[in-house]
C-alpha cells in the first residue's frame, strides 16, 4: 500500500515537485519564514522531493563545531564555515559597508547585519587576528554586508553541491570578490527557496497554481514565496518541520491536505509495528509461534536426539521467557518515568 501510495493519491494530489509544510515548531527559527501549506522547492539550489531528501541536505550542510580560526582575542572565538559557501560581492558594496561594531570582545554587525570575509579558491577562508595587531587593522578584510542582498549575486566557492570539484565557480570578476559568511563554530549557512502556491494573495496575482513556481528565484518575501537564508544550527531544525510529498492539485482541496501525511504515517507506523510483532512471535517463548519454530528447527539436527531435543527446548524457552519478561519490564518502567 505504502509503495502504491502516489498512484492511489494521483487523482487530489501531485508529488515530486516540491514538500508541503504540514507544521512548524514554534521554537523553531524556521516559524518565521515559513508557514503551513508552504512549498519547500530546493535547499542551496538543489531540488527536493522527498523528505528524505531534505534530511539528507540538512545532514550534510552541517559543520564541524569546531573552528581553528580565532579573531579579536577576546573570549568568544568565531569560524568561517567550512562548507565554502560564497558569493561574488562588488567591491563597491565591500567599500560601503560598514564598520563591524566590538561589543564586549565580540564581533558583531549592526542591525540584521551579517560578517563576510574573504575566500580563497585553495578552500581556505582568510581571517585577520591571528597577528598581534590593532583590533582596527584586523577588522579590514571583514565585512557587514545585507544577507538578502548578497545572496542575488553570483555563487563561488567550492561548498555548494554540484561544485566541489569545479574550480570555474570560485573565480569572480576583476571587480568582484568571493566572501563567505562567518559563523559561530556549530552554525550552518542554507538557501532554502520556497513557494506559497496555495496564498491568497498568490491566488489572486497569478491566477493559477501553475505560474506561481515562476518565482523560484525570487529573493525575498513575495506573494508567491522567494528564497531565504538560515544560519544555526540543522542538527535540531530538520526534524522541526513536519514535511509531506503530496499537495493537493487544486487550492480548494485544501481542507483534506493533511490527508496523505496522516496516511503515510499510519502505513509507515502499521510496518514498524508489523515487523516488531514479527519479531518478537518469532523468539522462542510460551503461547508464541517461537516455540513451534525452534522445536521443527531442531527436527533437522541429527545429533540431537528426542530427549535431547525436548531439554533443549525447555531451557530456551524457560530464558528466553525471563529475559522476555526483564525486557518489557524495563521498556514499560522508561515509559512510565518518560510520561511521567
Amino acid at each position: 500500500m505504502a509503495l502504491l501510495l502516489p498512484l492511489v493519491l494521483c487523482p487530489l494530489y501531485v508529488s515530486g515537485d516540491g514538500l508541503i509544510v504540514m507544521g512548524v515548531s514554534q521554537s523553531s527559527s524556521l516559524s518565521r519564514s515559513l508557514s503551513v501549506h508552504d512549498v519547500i522547492l530546493s535547499v542551496d539550489g538543489l531540488n527536493i522531493r522527498r523528505t528524505d531528501d531534505w534530511m539528507k541536505m540538512l545532514a550534510q550542510g552541517t559543520v564541524e563545531k569546531t573552528s581553528s580560526h580565532e579573531f579579536l582575542g577576546g573570549s568568544q572565538s568565531y569560524g568561517a564555515t567550512n562548507s565554502g559557501k560564497g558569493y561574488c560581492v562588488p567591491n563597491s558594496w565591500m567599500d560601503a559597508s560598514k564598520n563591524l561594531w566590538q561589543i564586549n570582545d565580540k564581533l558583531s554587525c549592526p542591525d540584521e547585519l551579517i560578517v563576510f570575509g574573504k575566500f580563497s579558491c585553495n578552500g581556505s577562508a582568510y581571517f585577520p587576528g591571528t597577528d598581534k595587531v590593532s583590533d582596527k587593522k584586523q577588522t579590514e578584510d571583514l565585512y557587514c554586508l545585507i544577507a538578502k542582498d548578497v545572496v542575488k549575486l553570483k555563487k563561488c566557492g567550492n561548498g555548494w553541491r554540484g561544485t566541489e570539484d569545479d574550480d570555474s565557480n570560485c573565480t569572480c570578476l576583476e571587480e568582484e570578490c568571493c566572501l563567505v559568511p562567518v559563523l559561530t563554530p556549530g552554525f550552518s549557512w542554507i538557501e532554502i527557496s520556497y513557494a506559497r502556491p496555495y496564498s491568497l494573495e498568490c491566488l489572486q496575482k497569478e491566477g493559477n497554481l501553475s505560474s506561481s513556481h515562476a518565482t523560484n528565484d525570487n529573493f525575498g518575501p513575495s506573494p508567491c514565496g522567494g528564497t531565504f537564508v538560515y544560519v544555526g544550527d540543522l542538527s535540531s531544525t530538520a526534524s522541526s518541520v513536519k514535511l509531506s510529498p503530496y499537495r493537493p492539485r487544486w487550492a480548494f482541496f485544501l481542507l483534506i491536505a493533511d490527508v496523505p501525511y496522516i496516511l503515510e504515517n499510519c502505513l509507515s507506523c502499521l510496518l514498524h509495528v508489523s515487523a516488531a510483532l514479527a519479531a518478537v512471535n518469532c523468539l522462542p517463548v510460551y503461547f508464541l509461534d517461537g516455540d513451534a519454530i525452534l522445536e521443527t528447527a531442531l527436527r533437522y539436527v541429527a545429533w540431537f536426539n528426542r530427549r535431547q531435543q525436548r531439554v533443549i527446548i525447555k531451557v530456551c524457552r524457560f530464558l528466553w521467557t525471563v529475559l522476555s519478561i526483564i525486557m518489557f519490564s524495563r521498556f514499560l518502567y522508561s515509559m512510565t518515568v518518560y510520561y511521567g
